[in-house]
C-alpha cells in the first residue's frame, strides 16, 4: 500500500471534496512563498514541473483575479458533468474561496499576472483552468485551479 501525504491546506482539500461531481474533478494547487527574483518560468519549473511553457500572461486586478476563481469554482457544468448539488454549497465554496486568496495573499499583492500554462499543468484542464502569479510582500505565491473530467 502507497501512502501519499498531502501537505495541502484543509481549506483546498475541501473545495476540491465540494467540487467533486458527475464526471467532474477540480484541481487547486498553491506554491509559495516563493522568491520574486528569478522569472516566472523558472519558478514554475523548479515547483511545478520541468516541462512548464507560459505561452501568455498579462497583468490581472486582485478583484479580477477573484472574480475568476469564484467562476470557476462555481461552474456549474451540464448534463455529462459538473458538481453534485452545487447550490447547496455554494455559501461554504465562497467561504473556502476567501480563505485560498488569503492563503496566496491576493488582497496584498503588489502585482498579479494570469498566465496560460500551455505544458505542464499538474491538472488535467477540461471545463475551465486558470493559473495566477501572485507577488505581495516581498515574496510570490502561484494559484493553479483547474477541472477536468
Amino acid at each position: 500500500m502507497q501512502v501519499i501525504n498531502d501537505n495541502r491546506p484543509e481549506y483546498i482539500l475541501r473545495l476540491e471534496h465540494l467540487l467533486y461531481g458527475y464526471n467532474y474533478m477540480v484541481s487547486v494547487d498553491s506554491y509559495g512563498p516563493l522568491s520574486t527574483e528569478q522569472p516566472l518560468i523558472e519558478a514554475l519549473k523548479q515547483t511545478v514541473s520541468s516541462s512548464c511553457e507560459v505561452t501568455r500572461s498579462a497583468p490581472i486586478s486582485a478583484e479580477d483575479a477573484r472574480t475568476l476563481m469564484l467562476e470557476s469554482f462555481l461552474f456549474v457544468g451540464d448534463s455529462g458533468g459538473g458538481p453534485i448539488d452545487l447550490p447547496d454549497k455554494r455559501e461554504e465554496i465562497i467561504g473556502l474561496v476567501e480563505q485560498l486568496t488569503q492563503g496566496v495573499h491576493l488582497h496584498q499583492a503588489d502585482a498579479i499576472h494570469e498566465f496560460y500554462l500551455a505544458k505542464g499543468h499538474p491538472g488535467y484542464p477540461v471545463w475551465w483552468e486558470f493559473a495566477l502569479d501572485i507577488h505581495a510582500q516581498g515574496q510570490r505565491w502561484i494559484l493553479l485551479g483547474s477541472s477536468s473530467d
